[in-house]
C-alpha cells in the first residue's frame, strides 16, 4: 500500500522503525484539500489534519511512502488513538505528474476542534519535517504563517523542542 503523509509520518526513516518495509517514493501533492491544525491532541492543543476543499486549486503537499500490507497492523491498530482517524483513499500527483492512489489519515469529526491552536513545538516540528522532505518553499511558508501558541508546560515544551533535529 501507499501512504500519503502530511505531518509526523513524513520522517520515513523514523516511520521505518515501526514499519520496516517503509520506503519513500517521493513528494506529492493532494489536490482539492487544505492543510489545517484542527485535530484535538491528548494535550488539548491542535494537531495537523487535512480538509476537503471546495477549490480544486488547493493542495496539501506531503510524502508518499510504500509499505507492505502485512506490516500495516504495526502502525495502525484499530482502537485507542485510531478511533480519532479514518483512512481515505485519495489520488496524489508527484512532480512528474504521475498519479498515485494512496491512503491518508483524516481526523474524524468528533476529534476536530476549531478553537484550539497547535503548540509552538508541534508547529515547528511540522515545518521542520516539511523542509527535510523537500516540500515547496511557498507551501512551507504558508504553514509557517499559521497561528500557534506557546505550550504552558515548559518541561514538555523543552522535551519536544529537543526532539526536533535542526
Amino acid at each position: 500500500m501507499i501512504l500519503f503523509s502530511f505531518a509526523g509520518n513524513m520522517d520515513v526513516e523514523k516511520f521505518a522503525g515501526i514499519v520496516p518495509s517503509a520506503k519513500k517514493i517521493g513528494i506529492a501533492r493532494l489536490p482539492g484539500y487544505n492543510f489545517i491544525f484542527n485535530r484535538t491532541g491528548d494535550d488539548l492543543s491542535s494537531k495537523a489534519n487535512i480538509l476537503l476543499s471546495n477549490d480544486p486549486n488547493d493542495s496539501v503537499w506531503g510524502v508518499l511512502t510504500k509499505l507492505e500490507d502485512v506490516e500495516w497492523p504495526n502502525f495502525y491498530n484499530v482502537g485507542s488513538y485510531s478511533i480519532d482517524f479514518k483512512l481515505e483513499t485519495v489520488n496524489c500527483i508527484d512532480a512528474s505528474d504521475k498519479i498515485y492512489t494512496a491512503r491518508v489519515f483524516v481526523a474524524e469529526p468528533h476529534a476536530v476542534n476549531t478553537h484550539l491552536l497547535p503548540y509552538d513545538w508541534h508547529h515547528k516540528k511540522v515545518i521542520h519535517l516539511a523542509k527535510n522532505a523537500g516540500l515547496p518553499e511557498d507551501y512551507i511558508h504558508k504553514i509557517s504563517m499559521m497561528p500557534f501558541k506557546i505550550d504552558p508546560d515548559d518541561d514538555r515544551r523543552q522535551e519536544e523542542l529537543n526532539k526536533i533535529k535542526v
